[in-house]
């Protein structure tokens, strides 16, 4: 670093400090806007939509603080993207910041020490839903575009700043990749998720797994509650006279328990914790048809299982692993071998990896030292994000954001404005490194 790039970097530092203030005032702003999706499970669209749109309208207004020229992409109406650009001067590579606006609901409101969607402010933290997923990394994003404009930064390559909807349900189709097919791309791009844990500064992230997400429904036979006993002794009346849908899924559920032991023992990966890689039956639903008493076996069941899996293997590999497991373990069961349980698969979210020769890896590596006084950790992402869908249009990027991962979806989320304050400094260094210095004022 020669000693002009010393002088700005430093500049730019300073700037980042003196904002940081106003960063957390513009977060708990943020937090105030309940921009749920409304499209996810368990909404009602036409009360819901709109906020999301509000929050980008937020992200707009300190876009253009920092001298970008603002866009909103719409897909759907009350749900834009809001996109700045703080063009370069030219000769320079371009930067992406990415983020979504939506978050999820804020569950039992019982559990929130207040409400979800009025921010707490303490002395290191700001809690409220999407303070860590991920109004933090959008906050941050800005303040790092504003910090660079009040140093006198210019850029040689554009900054593209993106708030988009939809990242919590899948719906990259309304955002991330409307926004690129609107022309809204860059040579390399940083998605502002949440990478930190409690106490630590945003960690490098390179590498994200797959994620599925398939139902499972069985049929069984109803029949009277005091019938049970005769209907699981294969010695006495057994499946002629009912089957219970509950029984025969512990079948499906040993199976797949077992795949997923083998994945911990057999699945690793040097950036993830052994275990990881799981198939989580998360929702499950047995009643008779029509009624919800437990006097008749059930005859109906539905269960819903989200996958992570390994980055190294497809979509479609795991999925075929998966019904061939369900598959040979039915059919060692008269029942089920008659009447196999039907799958139908409504997420497929591909994995993501950064090449390690990557040169954005570096120009990341170098900005955070240059903020932090050290390297920073390198781990793989505790879900997925929106990387996949700006690779398939060949944009090859990496996560690092503040907030405290384990408390996304969670009841009293927050993120520490220690990791607010690194992420803003990192993205702006970053985009110095990376895009080119074109000149000072």
């Amino acid at each position: 670093m020669n000693s002009q790039d010393g002088d700005v970097t430093r500049r730019v530092l300073d700037e980042v400090d003196g904002l940081a203030t106003r960063m957390v005032a513009s977060l708990a702003d943020a937090i105030s806007v309940p921009s749920v999706n409304p499209r996810y499970p368990g909404q009602e669209y036409d009360k819901v939509v709109g906020a999301e749109g509000d929050m980008s309208a937020l992200l707009a207004h300190l876009y253009t603080e920092a001298g970008a020229g603002v866009t909103n992409v719409t897909v759907e109406r009350g749900r834009d993207n809001a996109v700045g650009v703080v063009p370069g001067a030219g000769g320079g590579r371009s930067l992406l910041l990415n983020g979504h606006v939506d978050v999820v609901p804020a569950g039992r409101l019982d559990r929130w020490n207040g409400d979800p969607f009025r921010a707490v402010v303490t002395d290191d933290t700001v809690i409220g839903r999407g303070a860590t997923d991920m109004k933090g990394g959008l906050v941050a994003a800005a303040y790092a575009a504003v910090a660079l404009r009040r140093a006198g930064v210019r850029l040689a390559g554009d900054l593209v700043l993106q708030a988009v909807v939809g990242e919590e349900v899948g719906d990259h189709e309304a955002g991330t990749t409307a926004v690129l097919e609107a022309g809204f791309g860059a040579d390399a791009a940083i998605v502002c998720e949440p990478s930190g844990q409690a106490g630590t500064l945003p960690a490098s992230v390179p590498v994200t797994p797959g994620l599925l997400w398939f139902s499972i429904t069985m049929e069984g036979k109803t029949a009277h509650s005091g019938l049970r006993g005769m209907t699981v002794h294969p010695t006495l009346e057994g499946d002629a006279l009912g089957v219970n849908t509950v029984d025969k899924f512990w079948i499906v559920y040993q199976a797949l328990r077992a795949l997923e032991d083998e994945w911990a023992r057999h699945d690793r990966h040097p950036l993830f914790p052994p275990g990881y890689f799981n198939l989580l039956p998360g929702v499950l639903r047995a009643n008779p048809s029509g009624i919800l008493v437990p006097f008749f076996l059930a005859d109906e069941l539905t269960v819903e299982y989200c996958v992570y899996h390994h980055p190294d293997r497809s979509n479609e590999e795991v999925m075929a692993e998966i019904e061939s497991r369900v598959a040979d373990a039915c059919r060692q069961d008269p029942w089920l071998r008659a009447h196999p349980p039907v799958f139908d698969w409504k997420l497929l979210w591909p994995p993501y990896a950064l090449p390690g020769d990557a040169p954005i890896g570096a120009a990341l590596a170098s900005a955070h030292a240059a903020a932090a006084g050290q390297a920073p950790v390198t781990t793989g992402f505790m879900g997925v994000c929106d990387l996949t869908w700006m690779d398939r249009k060949g944009i090859g990027g990496l996560v690092y954001g503040p907030g405290v991962g384990y408390t996304a979806h969670a009841e009293n989320e927050y993120v520490e404005i220690a990791q607010l304050v690194q992420s803003a400094k990192t993205y702006a260094i970053t985009a110095i490194n990376w895009c080119g210095l074109a000149e000072t004022g």
